[in-house]
């Protein structure tokens, strides 16, 4: 699984041309709808594989007890939930509805499915 890390670190470069490209260039007062969802996605893919990888190289760097692969699903599973929160927040405040109540919302939401995901299953 660690063979996919140059992917990843490119994948998430190419997130944020995309994403430089639609802060530069689109009028968010004319853009369609599905910019918006463009946005919203790159976001994700950029925070999702550039965090991935920057935490599987801090963990293999300073605590190399386990398996590579062992440290390359923990930390994109970490990656994973701190994109999504990016991403739900980022589309909260593209829609205008972001205040506390939504925000509390979302950080209860991921965390009730972060709880479920590491501590809800049977091994």
């Amino acid at each position: 699984m660690h063979r996919l890390l140059p992917l990843t670190f490119l994948l998430a470069f190419a997130s944020l041309f995309g994403i430089a490209w639609i802060v530069t260039v689109t009028d968010p007062h004319t853009s369609p709808w599905y910019i918006f969802a463009g946005f919203d996605a790159l976001l994700f893919v950029f925070v999702f594989c550039a965090l991935g990888t920057l935490l599987y190289f801090v963990r293999t760097r300073f605590y190399r007890r386990y398996d590579p692969n062992w440290y390359f699903k923990t930390s994109f599973k970490m990656a994973f939930f701190v994109a999504l929160f990016a991403a739900l927040v980022a589309q909260l405040t593209m829609a205008q509805v972001l205040n506390i109540f939504n925000l509390f919302g979302v950080i209860i939401a991921i965390g009730l499915f972060a709880f479920w995901s590491y501590l809800g299953k049977k091994s």
